[in-house]
């Protein structure tokens, strides 16, 4: 063996990234180096270097090394780099490349005796379509025919009669079909009003809902880009056009919200006379037309009989490049377009941003392309993609001009790719590009996401995880939320099954693997799938002993939580399209070459200390206005004030993004402040006042007829000594959020007040459930709006009249305080809660209080719950007279003027229009449908609720909540109020501290800086005499200004 580097290598598991990292740290920084080994068990690489060269040949080499000049030492060093560099390279082709790993087949027997055993023990058996449809046999050929809706209507530009749906109307149809069986259905329909939200139907067909998806079908919003012509923002970068519905008539198959087929949805018919109902159970604007129903359809051919059936065409290698933002239309918003700086796509350059991406995650999505074929012929199809979904294909479907040319086109898959891109030439398992015929002229090519191939896998995992939470919850109602560890339980006498349900977990989860490898280049051994892999390593520990199961019930949650996991990793689809290719013996590179790639990254290196971007200045000529939100969100707003306020106006204007709002705090201190600022959390308006940096906007004459706009609560933080200093532009809320299925399960009733929550305790905590309240993050310190609500609802207040004292002493604000504490220290709600999402999601805290930023993440991010949450308005308390007060406090962010600016009139008209229910609801609207559903924007005129895209039975409860809104007043010293409210409440929940001595021991210091803070701002002198009168205004207040001010007056 010569002297030299050697690698000896073993893979069973794919390297990760930091361990090819520690390899090349080694490799380029080690003297002396013997053996080298990363990695340990399954996936490991041993590297061995006999560097024992005679000391002679070191000895010259260090000779040579004093020899060489500085310049040539820097020619070394590079050549050492690549050379690492090359090493990296080589070492990086091998990680990832291990042998795939396998597992042997599982029955469909097997699977279906382990997936009945499951189902039939669930108490709440629920029919899903899987199971509805597994084992039928579709008859084919079937009539097709199309009826018209009972009591229809004539419409213009619609050759039938119609229904018009506004929110929980229905429309009926009375099908006549010559013989029973499964037929699929369609609907022409029609979008109008301002949903913005796919609509959600609910489907009965003679009285009956066959299996759970009906009450979920979708009927999809079209979308179309404004503008091809893509808006240039003043950095010179493309931004994403507005997106528009398209409000004409369209059709659509049935399918249910999951898109978990790619075929539509099957219903059962009687032959003779059915009558079937659609419900609107989303949002008003809906006209339905015909409904059509059609029988199952096996024409789509296979491959090669589709090949024959063009034997005699030509192939054709003339190349037709589509750009993926240059799509027709979309089904979906999250679709989204956007930009990514790579050199591999079109269009790109280094310094300026250009949109050249589309790219979606979730099934069912479709986007359509416009292809103008010049010669009828023969053509590849070819993607150029990334799929970042680790280690695991995703699935597309492509239809021509509306259909499927052949079966292989359904569910096709596309490997993963990491962070990189791909050219995928459409082919078979060989590698023969397939060919679609095209006829001379325009036609459509439509990718559609699927979820298909996975999906009975993703309904196991699902079934599992609902039978593993019922399992559980049998557990601990025979041992109780705390279990005897020193009891000899005997499970099995009280769970007969219990063996038998741990081994169909296992054949299931066996069953998941041996389908789901053969999508995994790595087999088994996926990233992807190893949490499977963890999931039969706690399966076998728990088979042990099965006896004691109920000393292990927290792998039982484990398990829960891997289920869970593993069904919303493998339904999400994430796909990237930079260009279709139709035809073309050669393609363009699908990565980027060497030099193009270091040019590209060196550019953007010096754009970063050259460019001028995001600098926050001022405009003489403009109202100045500093944003304290994203780059994306300003961007927009910009767009909108260039393009309507300012023309409506003469008005310019120049918004700069705040990446700190402390900033302004600095500005104030050097006499450089903008004219106004945006995006403010609450407390910030106050902090400004005090220092009379910021304008009083009850100046303006109009202010009370615009505050009408807006919860009065909302302004109760801005209010300082009878002024206004700032405006509401976001909303919040607390609530309540709950598990439908749990609920139901338990047989409780849902609560309505906090004596009602008292009440369903004990069963939740016998199951070993609970309650989440919003105190209980993990963060010591407590905010306003997690102390204070119990003592409004109780009738305390903070203050006394003057101000110079707190009041939370008197009785009522101390009962609040008192009912507080005891939720914890009595009723043993939890004090500390990581993460109530994931806490929700697997049932352990199947009820909380949640804000907006809460019910997004549950909304967009468990999409496994889809149907099985509500929302509750937030809880109260009963009043002397019965009713109940649900006061809250949730502040939104607001908007202010400088008090130096010389334009106030101006920015006051900016003001006015920006919180417009119009401008709002526009811009609510673009920052969704533009950037995708997650991006919620809840605006505070209330108004501009109503056209929020959000579910109608959900806008219509937090429209509601917002009637209690009651934020909390800000005075001199209120920090000092706030800090030991939030040491009182951690003082009774968790020392256990009585409520009237947690209390009277911070009375005196928080007085102290009360008085302290009045007296440096003039109110006090320095004996505590009163200076000047000040005045703490409530939300009450705010409503009766609003009232007296309201007739006649302008909206």
């Amino acid at each position: 063996m010569k002297d030299g580097i050697h690698l000896l290598h073993f893979f069973t598991a794919p390297l990760s990234g930091n361990d090819i990292y520690q390899l090349l740290l080694s490799i380029a920084f080690r003297k002396d180096i013997g053996a080298v080994t990363v990695g340990t068990g399954r996936r490991s690489v041993v590297l061995r270097f006999p560097w024992q060269a005679p000391e002679c040949f070191r000895e010259e080499m260090r000779m040579r090394r004093k020899q060489v000049g500085k310049g040539k030492r820097v020619v070394f060093i590079a050549a050492g780099i690549l050379a690492v560099a090359a090493a990296g390279g080589i070492l990086w082709g091998l990680a990832g490349k291990s042998p795939a790993g396998s597992v042997d087949a599982v029955s469909r027997e097997e699977s279906r005796q382990a997936r009945l055993l499951l189902q039939d023990s669930l108490k709440f058996q629920t029919v899903r379509y899987q199971d509805y449809i597994a084992g039928q046999e579709l008859q084919y050929g079937g009539e097709s025919g199309c009826w018209e809706p009972e009591e229809g209507e004539e419409e213009a530009g619609y050759d039938g009669t119609v229904r018009a749906l506004d929110y929980l109307d229905w429309a009926e149809y009375v099908v006549e079909t010559d013989r029973e069986g499964f037929y699929s259905l369609g609907l022409d329909y029609h979008t109008g009003g301002s949903n913005l939200s796919d609509y959600r139907m609910n489907l009965t067909i003679n009285g009956e809902s066959y299996f759970e998806e009906m009450s979920m079908i979708t009927l999809p919003l079209l979308w179309e880009d404004g503008t091809k012509e893509f808006p240039v923002d003043r950095y010179g970068d493309e931004t994403a056009p507005a997106q528009l519905r398209y409000e004409g008539w369209q059709y659509r198959d049935l399918y249910n919200t999951s898109y978990y087929r790619s075929e539509p949805l099957y219903f059962w018919l009687e032959k003779g006379e059915n009558h079937i109902r659609v419900k609107n159970d989303s949002a008003d604007g809906l006209t339905l037309g015909r409904l059509y129903v059609n029988a199952p359809d096996d024409t789509i051919p296979a491959y090669e009989e589709y090949r024959n059936q063009y034997s005699g065409e030509r192939v054709l290698d003339s190349l037709i490049e589509i750009n993926s933002v240059d799509y027709v239309r979309k089904n979906s918003t999250e679709a989204l377009t956007t930009s990514v700086n790579n050199p591999s796509l079109e269009p790109h350059t280094s310094e300026y941003k250009k949109l050249n991406v589309v790219s979606w995650k979730k099934a069912g999505v479709e986007v359509t392309y416009d292809v103008e074929v010049e010669k009828a012929g023969l053509y590849r199809l070819a993607l150029h993609y990334r799929n970042e979904k680790e280690d695991f294909q995703v699935f597309e479907s492509i239809y021509i001009d509306g259909r499927i040319p052949f079966r292989e086109l359904r569910n096709y898959g596309f490997d993963t790719t990491d962070t990189s891109w791909k050219n995928e030439i459409l082919s078979d398992e060989e590698g023969n590009p397939y060919l679609v015929y095209l006829t001379e002229g325009a036609h459509t090519l439509t990718i559609r996401s699927e979820m298909e191939p996975v999906s009975e896998e993703w309904h196991d995992a699902r079934l599992i995880a609902e039978h593993v939470s019922q399992f559980s919850l049998e557990i601990k109602k025979i041992t109780g939320a705390e279990v005897d560890e020193y009891r000899t339980w005997n499970i099995t006498q009280y769970i007969p099954d219990t063996l038998a349900w741990l081994e169909a977990y296992e054949t299931l989860i066996r069953s998941m693997q041996s389908t789901l490898q053969g999508y995994a280049p790595n087999g088994v051994n996926s990233a992807k799938l190893s949490e499977l892999d963890r999931a039969l390593d706690v399966i076998e520990k728990l088979k042990e002993y099965p006896d004691e199961i109920a000393l292990h019930t927290d792998s039982l949650d484990t398990l829960l939580k891997q289920m869970g996991d593993f069904a919303a990793n493998i339904s999400a689809q994430p796909f990237a399209l930079d260009r279709i290719y139709v035809g073309g013996q050669e393609l363009p590179g699908e990565q980027a070459g060497f030099f193009a790639s270091m040019g590209n990254g060196i550019m953007n290196l010096a754009y970063t200390f050259f460019s001028d971007k995001y600098k926050v200045e001022n405009h003489e000529d403009a109202v100045n206005i500093w944003v304290n939100r994203s780059v994306t969100q300003a961007d927009l707003l910009q767009k909108m004030a260039d393009s309507e306020f300012t023309p409506q106006t003469g008005i310019k204007v120049r918004i700069s993004v705040m990446p700190d709002a402390g900033k302004l705090t600095m500005a104030v201190a050097a006499g450089e402040m903008p004219d106004m600022a945006l995006g403010l959390a609450s407390h910030a308006p106050f902090e400004l006042a005090c220092r009379d940096a910021v304008y009083d906007l009850t100046q303006f004459e109009d202010f009370w007829q615009v505050a009408d706009r807006f919860a009065p609560g909302a302004f109760v933080p801005y209010v300082f000594n009878e002024k206004v200093y700032a405006i509401p532009e976001t909303a919040d809320f607390n609530m309540v959020i709950y598990r439908k299925d749990i609920f139901q399960k338990l047989d409780i009733p849902l609560p309505d007040t906090w004596e009602d929550l008292i009440g369903i305790l004990p069963v939740l905590q016998h199951y070993g459930m609970n309650f989440y309240h919003n105190i209980a993050t993990t963060d010591g310190y407590k905010w306003f709006y997690q102390t204070t609500p119990m003592i409004y609802q109780n009738g305390g207040k903070l203050y006394t009249e003057d101000g110079m004292h707190t009041a939370i002493d008197q009785a009522q604000a101390a009962a609040g305080i008192k009912a507080l504490g005891e939720l914890f220290s009595i009723y043993s709600v939890p004090t500390q809660v990581s993460q109530f999402m994931d806490s929700f999601r697997y049932g352990i805290l199947p009820i909380g209080i949640v804000s907006l930023e809460s019910y997004n993440l549950i909304a967009n991010g468990a999409p496994e719950l889809e149907g099985q949450w509500g929302l509750l308005p937030y809880l109260g308390t009963v009043q002397e007279d019965g009713t109940i007060d649900r006061s809250y406090i949730a502040a939104g962010t607001g908007g202010l003027i400088f008090a130096n600016t010389q334009k106030a009139e101006e920015a006051w008209a900016f003001l006015k229009w920006w919180l417009s229910h119009e401008v709002q609801a526009q811009y609510a609207h673009t920052l969704q449908s533009t950037y995708g559903s997650e991006n919620i924007w809840l605006p505070a005129n209330l108004e501009a609720i109503g056209d929020c895209a959000l579910p109608t039975e959900h806008k219509l409860a937090i429209l509601e909540q917002l009637n209690y809104l009651r934020d909390v007043p800000r005075t001199p010293g209120q920090y000092m109020l706030e800090r030991d409210l939030s040491n009182i409440w951690n003082s009774i929940a968790v020392d256990g501290k009585a409520v009237q001595p947690a209390i009277d021991e911070k009375i005196l210091e928080i007085n102290r800086e009360i008085t302290k803070k009045m007296s440096d701002l003039g109110y006090l002198d320095n004996q505590g005499n009163l200076l000047k009168e000040y005045n703490i205004r409530d939300v009450d207040w705010i409503r009766e200004n609003i009232e007296s001010h309201r007739e006649g007056g302008e909206q």
